[in-house]
Formats: structure tokens, C-alpha cells, sequence
């Protein structure tokens, strides 16, 4: 009986052996969907990271390489838009000043190593490298990349032409707007990769005014080398970024070809590109085989690692939402941001006017010379620093390039009040800036102030009006605040106020 009985027991204990296997299979199978699921998640969106890491550095990249070029520009246009260089080039060629006073100026001031002057039957009028000018005729072919440029920035001048009743000029533009008469290209010049910047020499305010003839056009091209590379990654920090002249990238992902005029490959600047893909991986693997081993404690720490994940994408796109609106040196408001605050100014006229400061450092470039572009960096700091200290919540300082600064004035707009804040600014900028413990320095600053809208109501006929004051600062010596014109008023309303001269640097 008692043998039955263990029999018949044994025989009822089979089945639930079997389900207990089954249902160690199907966990075990859940756990391995689980884990599989989670690589899968993790694969992607590593792929996803380092993808959108990508793409953020190829767009930060391009805006570098294109305010690259609009210095460049606007380094041209202080001497292409004067009505001396029509007078001495497009007029009545004069070698002596194309050498002593243009050229020096583009090489020395803005150092741009080559230029050439394109008179209007496609003769080279001179051509430099450094200092060195050459002046022996030389008629362009038609293929030629110069000749090409040249022909495009022509057409861009006949869009932009203005008749001036006694001849024909350019309509004004202000800084940001240089592009509108500049033609880009990259093309290769003696074997190597150059930016050029193309222009049409025009007259300055009027005086001078041009026939119906075609006008000289003035081309400066910037090598892109170890010294270009540089200076466009200064405020990007792109990891290993360099440029490869005619050699293909071999698998580099983060890449940017450089093409010419006709197409050809001239180039290729790569960089090793921000992999937040492999943090994630490093996280969901370890995650995985603590999930296969207790599936409700991994479950648990992949929610607090997601979560932080999140964080981190969520701060990266903070960051470079940021940087997009923000000068990456100073923190300041770029021209994307500064352009913004601008137009809602504009929307509030005229039932709250406001004012716009256009300032430029003077001696600035004398700093980077003598300390190095480093002390140049600490000098645009400081006066950031003061800038905002001066202006305070009465307005917004920005930064556009270089050593050019914006500030929009909406805390007051009356002459007065205007004078007293240009006063502040100029003694604040003209303070001794310590570099480190025995060496200081200092500049000085130029400013152009606008009342909107007596000088004008829209963005380009505000910025044209505290550029042009600025213009008429540098000429009547620097270091001075001057007010533009209003519109309605005659030439004699101008107001100047000259102000105490800076320090001399250390």
C-alpha cells in the first residue's frame, strides 16, 4: 500500500516538474527579450548621440567658417568703400598710394597675405603677397578663378548700384550686412587652398561718385593653413580639427569638403567628432547583465540611469542652444541673439525709443601684436566685463566679431542721458587692464550712437546710421562718442563730443 501510494505520488509530481522548467524557460526567455531589447536601445541611441553630436558640430562649424569669411569682408570694406580709393585707383591710378596706404593697410592691419586690384576689362592692376607689391600688366583668362570672382562680385555691385546724380555710388549697408556686396569662393592660388573675398571699390559718402563704367574690384585671399585652422577653432575647441589640402579624410566621419569655383575638390578640414554614444553604451551594457541576473533591480537602475541620461542630453541641448545665441569668448549676445532684441525694440516704436551704440576698439589689434592673441582674448573679456557694468539694466551689450561691439540702449534715449552713459563708457573701457602681475595694457574705444527713430526705423537704417557715426568717430581721431544725424535734419546738426584720450598701452 505504502509503495502505491509513493508510486502514484512520484507519478503526480512529473507534471509540476515539467511546469516549473517551462516556467524557468519563459523567464529565462523574458529576461534574454529584456536583455536583448535593452541592447537594442542602447545601440540606437548611441547611434542616435553621436549623430545629433554631429550634426551639432558640422552647424557650429559652418557659422564659424562663415563669420570667418564676414571679417574678412568687413576688414576689406574699410578701404574699398573710401572715396580716396576711388580717387587713387578707379580715377587716376596711383601706385604709390595702391602700395603705401592699401596694401599696407590690408597686410599690416587686417593681415591679408595676398590681394589683387581686377580693373574693368579684366586687367590685373597690381597684385601683392605680404607687402610686396607687383604691378606689371596681366590680362585674366576667362577660366580664371580670380576673373570669375570678380565677374560675380560686378554683378553683385550692379544690384547694389545707386544713382548719385552726378555719377553712380552703392547703396549703404552696415557691418552685418557686408555679405550683401561681397561674393565668396575657394579656390587654389600657386597650389594652395585660399579663401577669396571679393568687392567692388565704390565711393564713401558721395563725394566721389563713379561713371557708368565697371567698376575695380578688389580681391584678398587668405590661405587656409595651420594659422587659418586655428583662429576658426578658437572658439570652438573641435577636437584634432585640421585641414587636409587634396587628401582624402580615410574614414574621418566629422568632416567638411572644400570646393572651388568649378566645382573641384580643393580639401577636406576633419576633426574627431564628441562620441556621447559610447557613455551610453558603457551604461547599458553593465545594466543588461545586472538585469539578467535580478530583472527588477536592473529595471530599477536603468530608470535612474535613463533619468541621467535625459539630464545630460537635456543639458547638451541647453548648451548649445546657448552658444547659438551667445558669443562663446564673452558670453555676450551674438548677432542672432542682438538681432532679435533689436527687432522687438522696433516693434515697440515709437511709443518707446530707443538707441543703438555701434563701439570698435582702438589700438585693439596692437594688443594681439605685442601680448599675443591670448591677451587679446583677456583685453575683449575686460571690456565685456566693463561694458556690461556701465550699461547695466538699461540695455544690452553684444558682441558681433572681432573687436566689435553692440549695445542696445532702451533704459534711456534722451541726448543727455545718452552722453552721460558714452562718458561712462569711454572712462570705464580706457582703465589699465592687467594682463598678469607685471604686464598691463590698454585700449581705447569709438562709438556711434543712433536714436531710433529719429535716424531711422527699421534695423538696416539704424545699424547704417550708428555705423555711419561711428565712421565719422575713427575720423575725427578715435576714442569719442558721436552721434548720428537725424534724418529730417541738415548736415550742421551733427553733434561731436570728443573725450578724454585713453591710456597708452604697456
Amino acid at each position: 500500500m505504502k509503495s502505491k501510494l509513493f508510486s502514484r505520488a512520484a507519478g503526480n509530481g512529473k507534471p509540476a516538474g515539467r511546469i516549473a522548467v517551462r516556467v524557468y524557460g519563459l523567464a529565462a526567455m523574458l529576461i534574454l527579450l529584456a536583455s536583448l531589447s535593452l541592447l537594442l536601445v542602447g545601440y540606437v541611441a548611441s547611434r542616435s548621440a553621436d549623430q545629433q553630436a554631429l550634426e551639432n558640430e558640422t552647424l557650429i562649424f559652418e557659422n564659424a567658417l562663415h563669420d570667418r569669411q564676414l571679417l574678412i569682408a568687413r576688414d576689406q570694406l574699410s578701404l574699398a568703400r573710401w572715396d580716396r580709393s576711388v580717387e587713387n585707383i578707379a580715377q587716376d591710378f596711383d601706385a604709390d598710394f595702391v602700395r603705401d596706404e592699401f596694401i599696407d593697410s590690408l597686410w599690416y592691419d587686417f593681415n591679408l597675405r595676398r590681394s589683387y586690384l581686377i580693373g574693368p576689362d579684366d586687367r590685373v592692376l597690381a597684385r601683392s603677397e605680404e607687402h610686396q607689391v607687383d604691378f606689371t600688366p596681366l590680362t585674366l583668362k576667362p577660366d580664371d578663378p580670380l576673373k570669375i570672382l570678380a565677374d560675380r562680385a560686378r554683378a553683385k555691385f550692379e544690384r547694389n548700384r545707386v544713382d548719385m546724380g552726378t555719377g553712380y555710388g552703392q547703396k549703404s549697408i552696415s557691418s552685418t550686412q557686408v555679405a550683401d556686396v561681397t561674393e565668396f569662393a575657394f579656390t587654389r592660388i600657386d597650389g594652395q587652398a585660399v579663401l577669396l573675398s571679393a568687392m567692388a571699390i565704390v565711393p564713401d559718402d558721395g563725394t566721389v561718385t563713379l561713371g557708368k563704367e565697371t567698376p575695380v574690384i578688389l580681391i584678398s585671399a587668405r590661405p587656409i593653413d595651420n594659422a587659418f585652422v586655428n583662429e576658426l577653432n578658437a572658439p570652438l575647441s573641435l577636437q584634432d580639427i585640421s585641414f587636409l589640402d587634396n587628401v582624402a579624410p580615410e574614414g574621418k566621419t566629422a568632416r567638411r569638403a572644400l570646393v572651388g569655383l568649378q566645382g573641384e575638390k580643393l580639401g577636406h578640414f576633419v576633426w574627431t567628432h564628441d562620441t556621447p554614444g559610447q557613455e551610453i553604451w558603457a551604461l547599458v551594457v553593465p545594466v543588461t547583465l545586472a538585469l539578467a541576473a535580478l530583472l527588477s533591480l536592473a529595471a530599477l537602475i536603468v530608470s535612474r540611469k535613463i533619468g541621467k541620461l535625459s539630464a545630460s542630453l537635456e543639458q547638451s541641448e541647453l548648451r548649445n542652444r546657448y552658444f547659438a545665441q551667445h558669443d562663446p569668448l564673452t558670453g555676450l549676445a551674438n548677432r542672432v541673439r542682438f538681432s532679435d532684441l533689436l527687432s522687438h525694440s522696433i516693434d515697440r516704436l515709437p511709443d518707446q525709443v530707443f538707441a543703438l551704440a555701434a563701439c570698435d576698439l582702438d589700438r585693439f589689434k596692437a594688443v594681439n601684436d605685442s601680448f599675443g592673441h591670448s591677451a587679446g582674448d583677456a583685453v575683449l573679456l575686460a571690456v565685456a566685463s566693463r561694458l556690461e557694468a556701465v550699461v547695466g539694466n538699461d540695455g544690452t551689450v553684444g558682441r558681433i566679431g572681432g573687436d566689435e561691439f553692440v549695445i542696445l540702449i532702451d533704459g534711456c534715449s534722451d541726448r543727455q542721458s545718452l552722453t552721460s552713459l558714452a562718458d561712462q563708457i569711454l572712462e570705464s573701457v580706457c582703465r589699465p587692464i592687467q594682463l598678469d602681475e607685471r604686464v598691463e595694457t590698454s585700449v581705447g574705444i569709438s562709438l556711434g550712437i543712433a536714436i531710433a527713430p529719429h535716424c531711422g526705423s527699421q534695423e538696416t537704417e539704424i545699424f547704417a546710421a550708428a555705423d555711419g557715426a561711428l565712421y565719422r568717430a575713427k575720423e575725427a581721431g578715435r576714442n569719442r562718442a558721436v552721434f548720428c544725424m537725424e534724418a529730417p535734419a541738415s548736415p550742421t546738426a551733427r553733434q561731436e563730443r570728443k573725450l578724454p584720450a585713453p591710456f597708452d598701452a604697456a
